[in-house]
């Protein structure tokens, strides 16, 4: 089967690099064998823009000027594309501020990936353009006759919006190094992820670290991820404002064994996010045996078992956020509990199973598309 897959976003992109791209990797890589994988993506500074790896075939369309131009580019080039290449499948993974225009027909012969519903936070994160991205994310899922999203709370959304639409769900993985980690608690918080302040709700975990930093002096927090430098000096303007230099630490971008490190140590991770599709690092958090404080969220609710492998507080409340760490601060043997817990949980979601029940869904939709 030949497979092409656009999406805006690649691991080795500055300005974003999330989820999505890990995913795509280590999917892609365990069916390369089997299958002919093109994958269309942006460019971005530094960018070959034809290049091979694990198997797959990795063009980069667009301008590498800025990110904006990057995004654009990519809307303008990558369905012309799709046009040049052979398949007999395409995925066009969504994203409300890069969407493609897609003629029907080629609609047709596709599949919708559909990670998290945005909504009105388009509007928060870019005034200027999130009309346009809150009405993009509503049509395109009345747009295609084939979706696939990777939470049952997401799934159960867009079949209430798009109930003509078949909906298949298939989980994001984890790798098993984290399995393997040591766990053992030093005395701070984690945040692991994207420098997204608005999405990844930085600024509410601050704002809670704040309330409970005179009760908790030995406590620090950390914030790891990969961020550009304006996005590290915005986090690190928080903190400032907050009155938390030197209880907050922005880490910033860090490699696999210093990421492993700082989750190895930390007494919880923290999730505070306005909206996610899976979370990733909920999961790795799991599978290192560690407790998760997230938000109680389409995804999150998924990829965090709550009061099992963690605890889930509603999104956007800097009080709630705050009790969370209280309480699991608090309680040593809650922790450790949900730490184990979330050990076992995390086992159900080897990439190499993964990887086929994604093979099963194309496979299907190929065959049904005659």
């Amino acid at each position: 089967m030949k497979i092409c897959h656009l999406m805006y976003d690649d691991i080795d992109n500055p300005w974003l690099g999330g989820g999505g791209a890990v995913r795509a990797m280590e999917l892609y890589r365990r069916l390369a064998s089997r299958h002919e994988i093109t994958v269309v993506s942006g460019l971005f500074p530094g960018a070959e823009r034809e290049t091979e790896r694990h198997g797959l075939r990795l063009l980069r369309v667009g301008s590498a000027r800025s990110y904006a131009l990057s995004r654009v580019g990519y809307c303008r080039a990558a369905i012309a594309q799709l046009q040049r290449l052979e398949w007999d499948l395409w995925i066009n993974e969504f994203s409300a501020f890069a969407p493609l225009c897609v003629p029907a027909a080629l609609r047709r012969q596709g599949l919708l990936l559909f990670y998290h519903f945005m909504g009105l936070h388009a509007f928060a994160k870019h005034p200027l353009v999130g009309g346009v991205a809150w009405l993009c994310e509503r049509r395109a899922l009345r747009a295609y006759e084939r979706i696939l999203t990777i939470a049952p709370s997401v799934q159960a959304r867009i079949q209430r919006r798009a109930r003509d639409a078949a909906v298949d769900i298939v989980y994001t993985g984890v790798d098993r190094r984290f399995f393997a980690l040591a766990s053992e608690e030093a005395p701070y918080l984690l945040y692991f992820g994207r420098m997204d302040i608005h999405t990844k709700g930085i600024d509410l975990l601050i704002a809670a670290f704040a309330e409970i930093a005179a009760e908790q002096p030995e406590i620090r927090l950390k914030l790891a991820g990969r961020g550009t430098a304006k996005q590290l000096a915005r986090v690190r303007g928080l903190a400032r404002r907050a009155g938390l230099e030197g209880r907050v630490e922005v880490v910033g971008n860090v490699g696999e064994e210093q990421r492993d490190e700082l989750l190895r140590r930390a007494l919880m991770v923290c999730v505070p996010s306005r909206y996610e599709g899976w979370c990733m690092v909920a999961v790795e958090a799991a599978a290192a045996g560690k407790a998760v404080l997230g938000t109680d969220i389409d995804g999150l609710r998924d990829a965090v078992r709550h009061d099992e492998t963690g605890v889930l507080v509603p999104a956007e409340d800097v009080g709630a956020l705050a009790d969370g760490m209280r309480a699991l601060i608090a309680d040593e043997p809650k922790r450790k509990a949900l730490g184990a817990a979330g050990r076992a949980w995390a086992g159900r979601f080897g990439w190499d199973r993964l990887a086929e029940d994604l093979e099963d869904v194309y496979l299907r939709a190929v065959e049904e598309m005659g």
